[in-house]
């Protein structure tokens, strides 16, 4: 399975989000879901980092996920 990363924006005053995909596309990255401030797509850290460049205002992350929590009931105690 391919990783996953989010680029996100930091500032107020960042390159908008619809440059920073055309960028990521022209660079052979996959964007999987597009927010107004944040991007999630497919690929490495680095390779998103190298492939984003010099972009004002934006940062990249690896995805992290919490797993479910368990919602069958539990005996805590004999009844």
């Amino acid at each position: 399975m391919d990783t996953r990363s989010v680029v996100h924006m930091v500032g107020p005053d960042s390159e908008p989000v619809s440059g920073v995909a055309a960028r990521l596309r022209t660079q052979g990255i996959e964007i999987v879901d597009e927010q107004p401030n944040m991007l999630l797509v497919s690929g490495s850290r680095n390779t998103v980092a190298d492939a984003l460049g010099e972009a004002r205002g934006w940062s990249v992350s690896e995805v992290s996920t919490v797993p479910r929590p368990r919602t069958r009931p539990q005996v805590l105690r004999k009844p």
